[in-house]
């Protein structure tokens, strides 16, 4: 049972997507039927043919249906025969909706009405007919019909030919004795006249084809030869029109032109200002398509040029003309064999160029590759090298304190010797008091503190070190600094006064580095006051807070920075000092800089120097 289900749902599945795609594809695809009036082997109608189907697979695309039919007109014999010819395709296309017809000069057009073919009245139609034909006048008024005249300009054709080979006076027209030789060759003569004023023109028909090989073999010098057509000489042997061209050039050594583009098919014909066949396709292609779209026909604009400048390139060359100033600019050129340097030797040239500026660049790019390493590697010693600097500057900042510490570090280490023995005596006497004891024992446990911080705060500035920044306060670096800096304060009777620390400041920073800032500029303001008088050494640490940024300031009360080195106080190697490196204010920038802050020093109008930095408020939580 479930797989009868299974059965079912597959065949509906398949009609749901076949049968109404297949009935759309069917009800829109178009029928177009083309009659030709001759036979299948006219190179005209195959050039036509060709045109046709190129131009409107581009133009056109909806799918559709092309049907080629040969009526070969020159085979009906009596009335009963193109009777039977025309009911044949009444039946053929009895049930069959044909979109659009195109018939093809000459002489259909009367066949067509005359036996009744029942497309030409139910089906819009394009009717292209020869102007110069009697048989293709005055037919077909029908209101369905689009007629599309063809007009031949021989006479322009030949002047063209002649504009190539000025100084050759001799013109050679050559055609064969078939009913369409005897047609083109009076339409030549028809239209010869002005070519006759100015060269001598001889034509060569109701001949033999052994007997026109022996004529052209004997042409004079500075002659050229026109074909119109040659489809059969006077013995009646049937023959192609380019062949005969190839053949006619290979027996004389005269230039041969062909009037129609169909004929440049065979090395032979040069080419020049033709009727073209292809053009002809290629209008009725562009007609065809705006008649399915459901233009209205008297709305239609039918073209009447269809001349074409085509030649053969092969020839071209051979006649040494591919230079000629007679070549239009919108020529043709079947054959045409590319050379590739000389076609594209811009391109050529212009990727040469590339290739070199590419060369020089990635060669550029690889000095500026080894450069740039060369300067990281320099950058790396440089920064390990002022790294060392740093520590030194604090190593020579520990010596000076050396002498202080020691004091500063012997008062809570005497006071822990006297608070332990006091301690054990009261414990010994069994009079001692529960009291008594703790409070020795916390005053021995601060006197280890203060100590201990002491010992801390120098040894994170004796490390070679590199910290990540945080948020930190700026009041207890201060303090903190200061403590450190104190025992050098006794030591020397400076105050040390510190003013506006009542609101808290947030920075992004590395806590050492600033202490080491800060130390370096309490030295700076020591080391200036050695030579002030005692009770009048003073420095005041500020701090000023703004909304962004938040400054601190170290002022002393000595003599102020000399002008010899006012300007250049914060480069390396540069102090007044004898004992003096230079480095502490260099790196002491260097810091500030690193953390996106300015430091600057100016003497203060009263006496003595005021160092200052800036550092950006960061935001706190």
């Amino acid at each position: 049972m479930l797989r009868i289900k299974i059965s079912l749902l597959f065949v509906l599945i398949s009609l749901f997507f076949t049968s109404p795609f297949v009935t759309f594809a069917a009800s829109n695809t178009k029928t177009i039927v083309i009659f030709f009036a001759l036979h299948a082997n006219l190179p005209a109608y195959q050039t036509l043919l060709e045109g046709f189907r190129t131009t409107f697979s581009e133009e056109y695309d909806q799918p559709y249906n092309l049907l080629i039919e040969y009526l070969d007109i020159g085979r009906l014999g009596d009335d009963k025969y193109a009777k039977y010819i025309i009911e044949q395709y009444n039946e053929k296309f009895k049930n069959t909706r044909i979109d659009l017809l195109i018939t093809v000069a000459p002489g259909i057009i009367p066949v067509l009405e005359k036996y009744g073919l029942e497309a030409l009245k139910r089906s819009p139609t394009i009717s292209i007919v020869l102007d110069s034909l009697n048989a293709d006048r005055g037919h077909l008024n029908l209101e369905n019909v689009v007629r599309m005249t063809l007009k031949y300009r021989f006479g322009q054709s030949i002047q063209s030919a002649c504009s190539f080979f000025p100084n050759y006076n001799n013109i050679y027209i050559i055609s064969g004795c078939a009913p369409t030789d005897k047609y083109f060759t009076s339409l030549v003569r028809a239209g010869i006249g002005n070519v006759e004023k100015s060269h001598h023109v001889r034509f060569i028909t109701g001949m033999s084809m052994d007997s026109v090989i022996q004529v052209i073999r004997k042409i004079p010098a500075h002659s050229i030869v026109i074909i119109p057509t040659f489809l059969s000489d006077n013995n009646g042997v049937q023959f192609s029109t380019p062949e005969v061209i190839g053949l006619i050039a290979n027996n004389c050594d005269a230039p041969v032109f062909p009037l129609f583009d169909s004929f440049i098919k065979r090395e032979g014909g040069i080419g020049g200002y033709v009727f073209s066949f292809n053009s002809v396709g290629k209008k009725t292609a562009v007609l065809a398509k705006e008649v399915l779209n459901g233009k209205p026909l008297r709305e239609i604009a039918v073209p009447d040029d269809f001349y074409q400048s085509v030649f053969d390139w092969r020839v071209l060359k051979k006649w040494d003309l591919l230079g000629s100033k007679a070549l239009p600019s919108d020529s043709i050129f079947y054959y045409q064999k590319y050379n590739f340097i000389a076609e594209y030797k811009w391109y050529i040239l212009a990727g040469i160029m590339f290739l070199i500026l590419e060369t020089f660049l990635i060669a550029f790019l690889y000095k500026l590759n080894v450069r740039q390493k060369a300067v990281v590697k320099q950058k790396t010693e440089a920064e390990e090298l002022y790294r060392v600097l740093v520590r030194e500057e604090r190593l020579m900042m520990m010596v000076e304190l050396t002498a202080s510490l020691s004091h500063e570090l012997s008062q809570p280490l005497t006071a822990i010797l006297y608070n332990t023995q006091a301690c054990l005596r009261y414990l010994k006497s069994g009079n001692a008091h529960e009291s008594q004891v703790e409070e020795l024992l916390l005053k021995i446990i601060k006197d280890d503190k203060r100590a201990g911080s002491l010992i801390s705060s120098v040894r994170s500035l004796m490390k070679l070190e590199t910290r990540v920044k945080e948020q930190v306060n700026i009041i207890p670096i201060i303090q903190e600094t200061i403590a450190l800096f104190e025992p050098q304060a006794t030591h020397q009777h400076i105050t040390v006064i510190v003013k506006n620390q009542d609101k808290p400041a947030y920075v992004l920073a590395d806590k050492i580095q600033l202490q080491q800032v800060l130390l370096n500029l309490l030295y700076n303001a020591a080391n200036a006051m050695e030579n002030t008088k005692q009770g009048h050494k003073v420095i005041s640490i500020s701090q000023h807070t703004e909304k962004s940024s938040v400054t601190i300031s170290v002022k002393d009360t000595g003599p102020g920075i000399g002008d010899e080195v006012k300007g250049t106080i914060f480069k390396p190697f540069v102090t007044s000092r004898k004992s003096g490196l230079g480095i502490g204010l260099a790196v002491s920038r260097n810091i500030i800089e690193n953390h996106g802050g300015e430091i600057w020093a100016e003497n203060c109008p009263e006496g003595g120097a005021e160092f200052s930095f800036r550092l950006k408020i960061a935001d706190h939580e």
